[in-house]
């Protein structure tokens, strides 16, 4: 049996911790009584505030993850992942809702589990549009990854992955729901959907859901994953932890 390691190839969502922007992206455009009093040159520079635009941040953070999966042979497999990601969010300010907002990173990850080890590599940009408590998020995930299984080193592959994200919260909590397909380059981890009866499109179908909380500087999610893979459906929960940067 392939192990689990293969359900995060690709994976935008589940395999990360999903941030909680809302603080950043929906700050208020200055009101006119805001703009009222003071002197000319600080009402001045108010106004050209209050001008439409883009904020962007940089962060960088370390990453921990834990996964645990049951196969459609009901066997179970317990994964650990030690990486990092980084890359910059924007947000469009002082515009009316919804806003767009975005996010382009670079991230690794050393995985081991059962008889197995793994790394993935993965370069996506995602932008959606993001109303008061609610916003959508799609774009490209390039992921590279490569294991050993019980010795025998596994073909890499790159997958070409699209997520669909939607996501509800305030500045403490964001719930996250979501869909990927992936295609992948390497034939013999393709899903031959003719031979299944499970959903799905690509050579590999994921969707996934989950609750992000931010505690101090730091990021803790908990999601599900259920994974159509060449191997059968392979589905489980997995924690997140991550550093604000």
């Amino acid at each position: 049996m392939i192990p689990v390691l293969l359900t995060t190839a690709a994976l935008a969502g589940p395999a990360e911790t999903i941030d909680n922007p809302w603080t950043e992206t929906h700050q208020a455009a200055p009101t006119e009584a805001s703009r009222r009093g003071g002197r000319k040159g600080r009402q001045g520079k108010r106004r050209q505030q209050a001008r439409p635009g883009w904020k962007q941040k940089f962060y960088a953070r370390p990453l921990i993850t834990g996964s645990t999966f049951t196969d459609n042979a009901g066997n179970s497999y317990t994964a650990v992942g030690l990486g990092g990601e980084g890359g910059i969010r924007y947000w469009q300010v002082n515009t009316p809702l919804p806003r767009l907002r975005g996010r382009t990173r670079v991230a690794g990850t050393y995985i081991t589990s059962t008889n197995s080890t793994g790394t993935e590599i993965k370069v996506g940009s995602f932008m959606g549009p993001a109303w008061e408590y609610f916003a959508l998020e799609s774009g490209l995930d390039i992921s590279w990854d490569k294991y050993e299984w019980d010795g025998v080193p596994m073909d890499a592959t790159t997958g070409y992955g699209i997520p669909f994200i939607a996501t509800t919260g305030v500045s403490i909590i964001t719930v996250y729901a979501g869909f990927q397909p992936t295609w992948l380059s390497t034939e013999t981890r393709r899903v031959d959907w003719a031979e299944t009866d499970e959903f799905g499109f690509g050579h590999q179908f994921s969707t996934f859901a989950g609750v992000s909380l931010a505690i101090d500087s730091m990021n803790v999610g908990v999601g599900y994953t259920r994974t159509v893979t060449v191997n059968g459906l392979q589905e489980g929960y997995g924690l997140t932890l991550g550093f604000r940067g």
